[in-house]
């Protein structure tokens, strides 16, 4: 063992150390994701219905366009488009027989092509029950090249935030929102939304030693996957 870990419990060989993996959220891949005032949202609002409304709604924004976008708001019909109130983006419900479909989209700006990266939305404090989906829109690669939808990740609010993780299809990939309820009246309030980046990196585990200060925490095994050096007999263990 004294070739593969030193008399001070050093790892002389790859493989020894314990390591922990801990995430990171950097950059930010939306614009005004704080800023919900009148002038960071479209002032036309895209009416919007049909089963493909999301497609409907983008490309009537005439997204992408390869370079970051302002928020853009859609809704099944003019009282359930999205509105600033007080910095928040708040989406109500009209229900008339069926749900009122409405939210609002954003085209995200350069993307790298299979990244991952972390969606979070943040709530102001609301009791109203609704359903909250999130997806993705892009172009797809095949000719010719039509607006795809992801699958819709459906959270079932009340919720304080919420967070999703996605892998970057395309560069421009368009982050959509929406709100529905069946409750005529029922409301959510996003106060901050962010697409940052998530790594993951590595760090050795090190513990405190009482009277001997700070070490590494070391696999208590013989690794034997190490080729033994010539005339080195094997361990007992």
């Amino acid at each position: 063992m004294t070739r593969q870990i030193n008399s001070n419990g050093q790892a002389l060989e790859e493989g020894l150390d314990v390591f922990i993996s801990v995430p990171f959220l950097s950059n930010e891949y939306l614009s005004f994701n704080d800023s919900f005032i009148p002038s960071t949202l479209s002032a036309s609002p895209i009416a919007s219905s049909g089963v493909d409304y999301a497609v409907e709604s983008v490309a009537t924004a005439g997204l992408p366009t390869n370079s970051n976008s302002d928020w853009f708001r859609y809704g099944s019909d003019s009282e359930t488009t999205p509105v600033s109130l007080d910095n928040i983006i708040r989406i109500t419900s009209v229900v008339s027989g069926t749900s009122s479909i409405s939210g609002i989209f954003q085209e995200l700006r350069q993307l790298i092509v299979g990244n991952e990266y972390t969606i979070t939305v943040n709530f102001h404090k609301t009791t109203d029950i609704g359903t909250f989906g999130l997806s993705r829109l892009y172009n797809s690669s095949i000719t010719p090249y039509a607006l795809t939808q992801s699958a819709v990740k459906q959270y079932t609010l009340p919720l304080s935030s919420i967070t999703l993780d996605f892998a970057a299809t395309t560069k421009s990939d368009i982050l959509f929102i929406e709100f529905t309820s069946t409750v005529n009246g029922n409301l959510t309030d996003i106060s901050s939304i962010n697409v940052q980046e998530k790594s993951s990196y590595q760090f050795p585990v090190v513990t405190n030693l009482i009277g001997s200060g700070v070490a590494k925490v070391l696999r208590r095994k013989y690794n034997s996957f190490i080729p033994l050096e010539e005339g080195q007999p094997e361990p007992t263990d």
